[in-house]
């Protein structure tokens, strides 16, 4: 099921595993889930930019794809966002009304600390999320902020193959997508824990898949 008529998260979520996989979209699949996202846009006020959950979703925990669960508020209002525009730049020819939805998040967006890359709590996870939607786009500006984020990512490597207090596997997950030297070079170094973490028991959950898949797809590139 992809789409979730009463979950934005879900929604995204199951769009998000699609495209991870490189599964196809009928055409009516991309109109309904380009619909339901644009449907959960605020347009203004102090909430102008976000996309708002379904107040059914109140309680659902805040997971990134790669499975690591977020619990700050600004974690809650800033990730769907970015997801939802990040899918939005996928799916759709970019019509008005998407350029308009997509404009109006990024004003908001780049405001934020994570834009600029941030190491603290939780904009860890919406740093990497932002690196994420900037590979969609590796021109102009774009390319600097990029490879700005990479080279302040690699000062924060643990030494042990990870980068201290970053979601590890939707890091690697980030990296994975991003043709960049920088880039080919954090995933270089974490390899070694990437073979360590694939010769594992995994069980067969969604999540354990995702990872299963990220690892293979990190060790063939570096």
């Amino acid at each position: 099921m992809i789409i979730h008529p009463t979950s934005l998260l879900a929604t995204l979520d199951a769009a998000a595993e699609k495209l991870f996989y490189q599964e196809s979209f009928t055409n009516s699949q991309r109109e309904e889930i380009v619909a339901l996202i644009l449907s959960r846009q605020c347009q203004s006020g102090v909430n102008a930019g976000f996309f708002l959950p379904f107040t059914a979703e109140s309680e659902v925990k805040l997971n990134l794809f790669s499975g690591e669960q977020l619990k700050t508020d600004l974690a809650r209002n800033h990730m769907p966002m970015i997801e939802a525009v990040r899918i939005l730049k996928l799916l759709t020819p970019q019509g008005q009304v998407v350029i308009q939805a997509i404009q109006l998040a990024n004003q908001r967006m780049k405001k934020m600390c994570y834009s600029f890359f941030c190491a603290k709590g939780e904009c860890k996870a919406l740093t990497i999320a932002y690196l994420r939607y900037l590979s969609l786009d590796s021109t102009g500006n774009s390319a600097s902020q990029i490879n700005t984020h990479l080279a302040s990512l690699a000062g924060h490597r643990d030494g042990k193959g990870r980068w201290d207090g970053f979601p590890f596997f939707y890091t690697l997950l980030t990296l994975s997508e991003i043709a960049d030297p920088l880039a080919a070079q954090e995933l270089q170094y974490a390899s070694l824990t990437c073979k360590k973490l694939q010769a594992q028991n995994w069980s067969g959950d969604p999540v354990s898949k995702r990872r299963q898949e990220i690892i293979g797809i990190v060790l063939v590139r570096s």
